[in-house]
């Protein structure tokens, strides 16, 4: 139990950390350092689209590695879904940043999603299903926030309604992440 405790704390320090700036200093010629710089000099619109393509690129990986690693028939399910899920959603965005003038988002990922992919390939076959539901609810929280605060600060623009329909989805994405932590705990 405090092992489950440890993991789910770990994840919480580290999901909390999403969009934050590293406290280290990174070299300029370093992907992360130039995705910054990036991002420090982006239209507030194509900072919610890299941000919101991490999200989902993220949320398709991580469901790839639940695929092949989840113990849980739940777990499975959810990974299978949750892929399916976000490939429609990250085509979808793509759609609506190239209508809007942007190019399409890449898929590379932050300091951080790349840590929370790295804790599930890493992580023990007795505890990965709780470890990817943790990281299910904590990634749908950060982004639920990205979601609201685009919507509520942004111009009426068809990237802004996409992200207004877009953003219940990513609220009922916590709701579902917890019920799969229920299913998971109730199993063990």
């Amino acid at each position: 139990m405090k092992f489950r405790t440890a993991i789910a704390c770990g994840a919480l320090v580290a999901l909390s950390a999403c969009g934050q700036p590293a406290s280290t200093p990174r070299s300029a010629s370093s992907p992360a350092a130039g995705q910054a710089a990036q991002m420090q000099t982006a239209t507030p619109a194509s900072q919610f689209v890299a941000r919101a393509a991490m999200f989902e690129n993220y949320q398709i990986q991580a469901a790839q590695i639940a695929q092949q690693s989840a113990q849980s028939p739940a777990a499975k399910a959810y990974a299978a879904a949750s892929l399916a899920e976000h490939q429609a959603t990250l085509q979808q965005l793509i759609g609506a940043a190239q209508a809007a003038g942007m190019p399409a988002p890449d898929a590379a990922l932050d300091q951080n999603y790349n840590a929370y992919l790295d804790m599930l390939r890493h992580a023990d076959a007795r505890t990965f299903d709780a470890t990817y539901a943790s990281q299910q609810a904590l990634a749908s929280m950060t982004a639920s926030g990205l979601y609201d605060s685009f919507t509520s600060t942004a111009p009426e623009t068809p990237l802004r309604q996409w992200a207004q329909t877009q953003s219940q989805h990513v609220h009922d994405g916590i709701a579902a992440a917890r019920r799969l932590a229920s299913d998971i705990q109730a199993s063990h």
